[in-house]
């Protein structure tokens, strides 16, 4: 039960992000950038991130793909 709502929020999360960056690249283009220099802009927060928030993101989503594997695993190995 709480690894279906812990998939749902990953999803919903996951979708707004690309809707959001889909959206960011589409103003570009409309504010007159060309496709490889809006595609850049998008980017371009990557480029600057620090050793450490790089090292934190990293941490975050293995934990959150460790937790779903951990209770994959229980939820089989519990008796029914």
């Amino acid at each position: 039960m709480g690894g279906d709502h812990v998939m749902k929020i990953f999803l919903i999360t996951f979708f707004m992000y690309c809707f959001l960056t889909v959206f960011s690249y589409v103003l570009d283009l409309v504010q007159g950038y060309s496709a490889r220099t809006a595609y850049m802009i998008e980017l371009s927060p990557f480029k600057v991130m620090e050793l450490v928030e790089i090292t934190v993101a990293v941490i975050l989503i293995a934990l959150f793909f460790l937790q779903s594997v951990f209770q994959l695993f229980t939820k089989k190995r519990s008796p029914k």
